[in-house]
């Protein structure tokens, strides 16, 4: 079985719900359409377990960006304060009293996450991406490169994207396309949103999609 979720944001509790009720074993994967950390108490955690897991791809996202970008150009105050502003203080907090080998093996994983991922699905061909797809960057736009693009751009309900495949997205909270509370998972034409505000308490849930049969699960209440 292939799933995807995104935007757990520290969220563990929510993270283990999720995992308790997909029962995720070893030929089945799970992909992370990035934003494991800040916000949430144990980001850190999060991501050191999708370190160690082989059936859990991670994928870049804004907030592993802007922590990689903080921490590897210590000179660059202004990267350092985007990060906190984002709510990378308390990741930061937490890493910065862990060990040098342990910093060291979480930059250089930082460092290798893919952008985009191609899968395909019982014949369905998807692009993950965590905020919109890397190949429909222009030099000159918004944003300075193909990361930056990748990672912050926000999806409009209308925005074109591939005709050949369907785009899954995080990054942008689905109340952007409707207006469900507490959040859901948004089922667009060409694209699907699954970052359904894992942080935004109780107006806000972890979403995780099971892409074999299309099931939608949430992160139960209370949690």
């Amino acid at each position: 079985m292939i799933y995807v979720m995104s935007d757990i944001h520290g969220c563990d509790a929510r993270y283990k719900n999720i995992l308790k009720q997909i029962r995720l074993k070893a030929d089945d994967h799970l992909y992370i359409l990035g934003d494991v950390i800040d916000r949430g108490p144990n980001g850190l955690g999060i991501l050191r377990d999708t370190m160690k897991r082989d059936n859990i791809t991670l994928l870049l996202g804004n907030h592993e960006h802007m922590m990689m970008e903080a921490l590897m150009h210590p000179e660059d105050e202004s990267l350092l304060r985007l990060w906190y502003s984002n709510g990378g203080k308390v990741t930061h907090a937490y890493f910065k009293h862990c060990s040098h080998a342990y910093r060291t093996e979480v930059l250089e994983y930082i460092q290798g996450l893919p952008l985009d991922i191609e899968i395909t699905v019982n014949g369905i061909d998807y692009l993950l991406v965590h905020g919109a797809p890397s190949c429909t960057f222009t030099p000159g736009s918004r944003y300075d490169s193909k990361t930056e693009h990748a990672v912050w751009t926000r999806l409009g309900r209308n925005t074109p994207l591939l005709e050949d495949r369907i785009v899954i997205f995080g990054h942008t909270p689905t109340h952007h396309y409707m207006y469900d509370y507490p959040m859901a998972i948004w089922h667009g034409k060409d694209k699907i949103g699954i970052d359904c505000g894992c942080a935004w308490g109780v107006d806000g849930r972890l979403g995780c999609l099971r892409l074999d049969d299309m099931q939608e699960f949430y992160s139960e209440e209370g949690v």
